[in-house]
């Protein structure tokens, strides 16, 4: 699983968000995330305020906000934040807790992975909120890598999954598949589909270093 996720700067969190698949961007690097987190202090303004900069007007936006005690705890969740946690949490269970809500995100049918959103119920695809048209092979496909988002996937898995065979033809629907998908990726926005050589295929932004690096 590859996702990303917008917050204010929390370096502590980068280290163990990473190692369970999560690429944090800053907020305004990363207005098509889903799930977002944020700080919010009472004497800053009001939390319902707060909560409609983090979801940016955008209902389905899940927001988590990060504060200092129990009372601002409790006044964020009043306001309508989906969650809510002390500051000085450990980071581990700050990361679950954006598991949790990437969990609600994905049951809701839409994944977003970087700026790509699929919503499943439609089968439409966006990517920086441009509509794909793509064709039913060609969403199978980028639906199967986005439920794996971040991990390789071998031409056989590919085979299996989407052409429900098992055995290699001989032949390179694959890579012609891959060709005109990645073709559509592309050209909404930076290299987001990358072939591992002599590995597969993976869907996701490349790891990331403190900033967003460029596609492979």
């Amino acid at each position: 699983m590859h996702v990303v996720v917008a917050l204010d700067p929390v370096p502590t969190l980068v280290a163990p968000a990473q190692r369970r698949g999560i690429a944090l961007r800053p907020l305004h690097d990363a207005p098509h995330a889903a799930v977002r987190l944020a700080r919010w202090r009472p004497h800053e303004g009001c939390a319902p305020g707060r909560l409609h900069m983090v979801r940016a007007g955008q209902r389905s936006v899940r927001a988590m906000l990060l504060v200092e005690d129990a009372d601002a705890l409790a006044a964020g969740l009043e306001a309508g934040a989906d969650d809510a946690v002390l500051e000085r949490a450990h980071p581990v269970e700050i990361v679950a807790r954006l598991l949790a809500l990437l969990r609600g995100v994905r049951h809701d049918g839409v994944m977003t992975i970087g700026d790509l959103t699929i919503d499943r119920a439609a089968r439409r695809v966006w990517r920086g909120g441009v509509a794909l048209h793509l064709l039913p092979r060609e969403y199978a496909v980028l639906e199967y890598l986005a439920d794996q988002a971040g991990s390789t996937i071998s031409r056989d898995a590919l085979l299996r999954a989407v052409w429900d065979r098992a055995f290699d033809p001989g032949t390179n629907v694959v890579q012609v598949q891959m060709s005109r998908l990645r073709a559509k990726l592309d050209a909404a926005g930076p290299p987001l589909l990358h072939t591992d050589r002599g590995r597969g295929y993976r869907l996701g932004d490349p790891p990331w270093r403190g900033s967003p690096a460029p596609g492979s």
